[in-house]
C-alpha cells in the first residue's frame, strides 16, 4: 500500500458507486448524478473545499491504480467536486454550473489530494464498510451527539462568518438586477474576480442598516439561499453602487476595515443615496424592480408607442441623410422608412442603460456575409417581449456565423472545428491585444469578453442545445448589448 497526490486530471470516479446503483459509463455522467442525488451538498463540498484550500486531511481517499489512471473507490464526491471547480461546465444544469462557478470565486482550489493507493477493490472494501455502515461495535466511525458538538465548536470558540454569503448574495442579486446595464455588470464581474470577499466586508451589517438594506433566507431557490431586500428600486440606487463597486475595486481592505471609516466613507457620498422620503415601508428584492424585470410592463418609450408624434415622420430624406443610409449599409429599400427614426428615440439618456426593442436593435454589417445581413434585417422584426425565445436563439445564430467565416478565421486564426467560445476569445484577442488586462481593454469589448470568458457562451448553447433552458426578454437584451460592439468591430476589420 503507498500514498500519492493525485491531481483530479489523474482519476476516474468509480462506475460502480453505491451511490450511483445503474452504474455510469463516463466521468461526466457519474458527475451528474452525484449532483442529481445532492446538488447542494456537492456545491457546499466544492465551496469548502476553495475556501480552505483542501480536502479533508482527516479522510483519505481510495484509489486503485488502472493502467495509466487512477479509480476513486472512496472520495468520488471529492474529486467531483474539484472537477467541477475546475470545469463547472461539466454540469448539465446551468444552474449547478453558475453555483460551481461562483463556488471557484472563493478561493484557490487544491491542484493534488494525498490519495491511498490500494492494489484491487478487495483490498479497499475493509475500509470503505468502516467509513460507511457507522459505528460497527467501535470499527467504524462514531458520530458526536448534539452535546458533544456544542461543547466542541464552544471550546473552540466557533462561529459562523457570513460574510462570504454576503457578499455571493449581494453579487448576485445585482448582477440579476443590472443585467441590462453594461457598466455595473462589467464592475460586479470584475470585483467578483478579484476581491469577492471584500464584497462582504464593504457591505457589512450596520452598513445594511444604514442602507436600510436586509439580507432575508429564500426557501424558494436551494441554489441561492438569501436575497437582497430594499427599499428603494435599482435606478433609484444605481449611482450608489456604482460608487461601491468601484470604491472596493481600487482601494484595499485598508478603506473599509472597521464601521467607523465606513461609515465615513458612506458619508463622503450622500448625495449618492436615494432620499429616505422615497423609500416604499416595506422592502423588496432588488430585483423584482430592476430594469430588467420593469422591461415586462412598461413601454421603452412613448415615441416609440406613437410614431406619429415625429413631426417630420413623412417627409422625404434630405440628400445627406440618404448618403447617411447608404453608409450605415443599408441593404434594401423595402425597410420600414420609419426604423432609423424609432432606433434613435429609443436610444438611451446618459447614464441610462440602453433598452432595446428588438434583437440588435439599429445594428448595420455591410461587410458580412450576405446570408448574415438577411438575418439581421429579420431579426428587426423580432420583439424581444414577443419573442424571446427566438431572440436567444438568433443571437447565437449570428454571433457564430459572425466569427465563423473564412475571412473572420482567417483575421482570429481559429479553426472552424473550434468550440464557439474559443473562436470570440480569439476573435477579441485580434480586435484587442489587451483584452485580457481589466485596466487597459477595450470597454466596448470588455462585456462580451466577460461573456465568453463566464457563462454567456454556455448559455447561448444551452439556447440551441438543452431544452430545459428558458430563454427570456431580459437574456436576450443581456447577449444583444453584449456582442453588439464585437459584431461591429469584426464589421469594420472586414
Amino acid at each position: 500500500m503507498t500514498y500519492r497526490n493525485l491531481r483530479p486530471s489523474e482519476v476516474i470516479l468509480d462506475p460502480e458507486n453505491p451511490r450511483l446503483p445503474d452504474g455510469t459509463s463516463s466521468d461526466r455522467e457519474a458527475i451528474n448524478r452525484l449532483l442529481d442525488e445532492g446538488a447542494d451538498a456537492l456545491i457546499n463540498l466544492a465551496r469548502d473545499i476553495a475556501r480552505t484550500g483542501e480536502t479533508n486531511p482527516a479522510e483519505l481517499p481510495i484509489a486503485i491504480k488502472e493502467r495509466n489512471k487512477y479509480l476513486i473507490v472512496e472520495g468520488n464526491r471529492r474529486f467531483a467536486a474539484l472537477k467541477l471547480l475546475k470545469d463547472p461546465a461539466l454540469a448539465d444544469n446551468v444552474e449547478h454550473e453558475k453555483a460551481f462557478r461562483r463556488a471557484a470565486l472563493l478561493g484557490a482550489a487544491p491542484k493534488t489530494v494525498y490519495t491511498f493507493i490500494m492494489s484491487s477493490r478487495e483490498q479497499a472494501d475493509p475500509w470503505i464498510v468502516r467509513r460507511h455502515t457507522g459505528e460497527n461495535n467501535g470499527v467504524g466511525v462514531r458520530r458526536w451527539s448534539a452535546n458533544q458538538t456544542a461543547t466542541h465548536r464552544r471550546r473552540a470558540n466557533k462561529t459562523i462568518d457570513s460574510g462570504t454569503l454576503r457578499a455571493i448574495t449581494i453579487a448576485d442579486d445585482l448582477e440579476e438586477a443590472y443585467a441590462t446595464d453594461e457598466e455595473i455588470t462589467d464592475l460586479i464581474r470584475q470585483v467578483r474576480r478579484e476581491k469577492l470577499t471584500n464584497i462582504g466586508r464593504f457591505f457589512s451589517p450596520e452598513v445594511l442598516t444604514l442602507l436600510h438594506f436586509v439580507l432575508i433566507a429564500d426557501d424558494s431557490n436551494s441554489l441561492r439561499p438569501r436575497a437582497l431586500m430594499v427599499r428603494h428600486s435599482s435606478e433609484q440606487l444605481r449611482e450608489f453602487f456604482a460608487w461601491a463597486l468601484a470604491f472596493i475595486l481600487d482601494n484595499s481592505v485598508d478603506a473599509y476595515k472597521n464601521a467607523k471609516i465606513r461609515q465615513q466613507a458612506l458619508q463622503s457620498v450622500a448625495h449618492l443615496l436615494p432620499n429616505l422620503a422615497d423609500a416604499v415601508a416595506e422592502p423588496f428584492r432588488l430585483v423584482d424592480r430592476s430594469p430588467t424585470s420593469d422591461a415586462r410592463s412598461q413601454p421603452t418609450g412613448t415615441a416609440e408607442a406613437e410614431p406619429d408624434a415625429n413631426p417630420n415622420a413623412d417627409r422625404p430624406p434630405t440628400d445627406s441623410e440618404s448618403r447617411g443610409s447608404a453608409d450605415r449599409g443599408a441593404t434594401s429599400t423595402d425597410e420600414d422608412p420609419d426604423a432609423e427614426d424609432k432606433e434613435e428615440q429609443a436610444k438611451p439618456k446618459k447614464g441610462e442603460a440602453r433598452r432595446e426593442r428588438h434583437l440588435l436593435q439599429g445594428l448595420r454589417l455591410p461587410n458580412h456575409l450576405e446570408r448574415i445581413q438577411r438575418l439581421l434585417k429579420e431579426c428587426r422584426s423580432l420583439d424581444f417581449d414577443e419573442f424571446p425565445g427566438i431572440a436567444c436563439v438568433m443571437v447565437r445564430v449570428i454571433v457564430e456565423l459572425s466569427v465563423s467565416s473564412p475571412d473572420a478565421l482567417a483575421l482570429s486564426g481559429a479553426s472552424e472545428s473550434a468550440p464557439l467560445k474559443f473562436k470570440i476569445i480569439e476573435m477579441l484577442k485580434y480586435l484587442d491585444p489587451d483584452i485580457e488586462d481589466p485596466r487597459r481593454r477595450d470597454r466596448g469589448l470588455a462585456q462580451a469578453f466577460m461573456e465568453a470568458s463566464d457563462l454567456g457562451v454556455q448559455y447561448l448553447n444551452n439556447f440551441v442545445h438543452n431544452p430545459s433552458v428558458s430563454p427570456d426578454q431580459h437574456l436576450a437584451r443581456r447577449f444583444s448589448t453584449a456582442f453588439r460592439p464585437l459584431l461591429e468591430q469584426v464589421d469594420e476589420a472586414l
